[in-house]
């Protein structure tokens, strides 16, 4: 598994840090994210290709699948609306 997701090129990649105060959860369904500021709770039907981050550590980053084709397109639309709602944000690495 990678925390990061990678353009067509493979060169730039960005890392998706979750603040600290939102919480993530495993489900049957994906995730489960918690927004303690506004206590909203928010259902993503992620399946297995993202996965909360440790509940400890310096870092909090989603874990993200590497997916192709048209599941690629739809991952990243997910994750640019999971950045607009301010559940994660977005970091590019090098």
């Amino acid at each position: 598994m990678a925390s990061t997701e990678q353009d067509e090129e493979g060169c730039l990649q960005t890392e998706y840090l979750v603040p600290d105060w939102v919480r993530v959860r495993r489900e049957s369904f994906g995730l489960l994210f918690y927004d303690t500021r506004s206590t909203r709770l928010t259902f993503v039907r992620s399946g297995l290709v993202l996965s909360p981050p440790p509940f400890t550590g310096p870092r909090r980053a989603l874990l993200v699948d590497a997916v192709t084709g048209s599941r690629r397109a739809a991952l990243s639309r997910l994750l640019r609306s999971l950045v607009a709602k301010g559940l994660i944000v977005a970091s590019e690495t090098q």
